[in-house]
C-alpha cells in the first residue's frame, strides 16, 4: 500500500534509507568550501542534459605534465645504475679550444679572458686575473746568476741568449728547478713551460717533468719537432698538457701525427711566432685549419711582446 501526500513527494514505508537519485533542482547542493566533485557524475537523465551543465559542475581535465624548473632537476634524484648519468671524464683537458696569448716578452701585468690562457714571462709574479695562466719556467739558468752550476757550453740559443746553460749531472740542475717550482707554486700557477728542452736528453727532460708532478705543476711541452725520435715519448708523458711550437720547430701535420702517435689527439697545439715570422705564421695557420685544437698567433712587438690572433682554435 502507498500513501501519497499531497504536495507529490514521494515517501516510502519501510525505514530504509533511499537510493540516492539526482533531483531536478537548479540549487547547487556543494557547501562553501567542499571538494569540487560529487559522485557519479557521469551518470545523468535527459533532463538533467537538457537544462545545461551547472557552472560549479565537475569537469574533465586534461592531464598536464610540468617539466621541474633547471634548479629542481638538478637535485639528487634515486634512479637505477644502467638509468644515471655519467660523470665527466675524469682529467679533461682544460685548454683544449682556447686561445694561447703567449707573452713572455712582455712583464706587464695581464687580465686575460675567461675562454683564453695567458703566458707570463720569467719575472711575472702573479697569473692573469682571468682565465687560465701559464708560467714560463727555464731549463737553462734565465739570468745567468752562475748559482747553478756546473755548466755546458753546447748550445747556441744558451749563447745567443747569454743564459746558462745548466749541466744535469751537477747540483745546480735540481736547484734551478725546485727554485722555479716552489716560486710558481707559491704565486698560485697550474701550468709551467719548461723552456729549452732541445739542448737536453730526453731523461733529463722527463725527469724536470716529473719533479714539476711532484708541484702539482702541469707541464706545457716546448717544441718537441727538435727532440728528433724522442718526442713522442716528450709529448706522452701524462704530465704533459699542451704544445708551443715556434718557427722551425714543426708544421701542422707533423703534430698532428705526434700527437696521435703519443696517444693525444686532441692535445692542444700552439704556434707562436714574432718579427720575421709574420709569413710562417700565415702558411701555418693555412695548414692548421684542417685540424683541431691548434692555434696560430703572432707578435708584432718584440719578442712576444704581444699576440695577434692568425687562426684561433676550433
Amino acid at each position: 500500500m502507498f500513501l501519497w501526500r499531497d504536495d507529490g513527494k514521494l515517501a516510502g514505508l519501510n525505514s530504509q534509507p533511499a537510493a540516492p537519485a539526482y533531483r531536478p533542482t537548479r540549487e547547487s547542493r556543494i557547501a562553501r568550501g567542499a571538494p569540487r566533485y560529487t559522485e557519479r557524475w557521469d551518470i545523468a537523465s535527459d533532463a538533467d542534459l537538457d537544462r545545461g551543465i551547472p557552472v560549479n559542475f565537475p569537469r574533465r581535465v586534461k592531464v598536464v605534465v610540468f617539466t621541474p624548473p633547471v634548479r629542481s632537476a638538478a637535485l639528487p634524484v634515486a634512479a637505477p645504475p644502467s638509468a644515471r648519468v655519467a660523470p665527466p671524464i675524469a682529467g679533461a683537458n682544460v685548454l683544449a679550444g682556447k686561445r694561447l696569448r703567449y707573452l713572455i716578452g712582455s712583464d706587464a701585468s695581464r687580465s686575460g679572458s675567461d675562454d683564453e690562457v695567458t703566458e707570463v714571462s720569467y719575472s711575472t709574479s702573479a697569473p692573469a686575473r682571468r682565465g687560465i695562466s701559464i708560467a714560463y719556467c727555464n731549463l737553462f739558468d734565465e739570468n745567468h746568476t752562475g748559482r747553478y752550476g756546473p755548466y755546458l757550453h753546447t748550445s747556441d740559443t744558451a749563447k745567443q741568449y747569454n743564459e746558462g746553460q745548466i749541466d744535469p749531472r751537477g747540483p745546480g740542475w735540481e736547484k734551478n728547478l725546485r727554485e722555479q717550482f716552489e716560486r710558481r707554486k707559491k704565486q698560485g700557477f697550474e701550468y709551467v713551460e719548461l723552456d729549452n728542452p732541445d739542448a737536453y736528453s730526453m731523461k733529463d727532460v722527463i725527469g724536470a717533468i716529473e719533479l714539476a708532478a711532484s708541484y702539482g705543476l702541469k707541464v706545457i711541452a716546448k717544441n718537441p719537432g727538435l727532440m728528433g725520435g724522442e718526442a713522442k715519448a716528450y709529448i706522452a708523458h701524462p704530465n704533459v698538457y699542451g704544445i708551443i711550437v715556434e718557427r722551425g720547430a714543426g708544421n701542422p701535420a707533423e703534430m698532428e701525427a705526434l700527437r696521435r702517435k703519443a696517444g693525444k689527439p686532441g692535445l692542444p697545439v700552439w704556434f707562436v711566432a714574432f718579427g720575421a715570422g709574420r709569413g710562417w705564421a700565415g702558411t701555418v695557420a693555412n695548414g692548421a685549419k684542417q685540424y683541431r685544437n691548434m692555434g696560430v698567433t703572432y707578435s708584432s712587438a718584440g719578442e712576444y711582446g704581444n699576440s695577434i690572433d692568425i687562426l684561433s682554435p676550433t
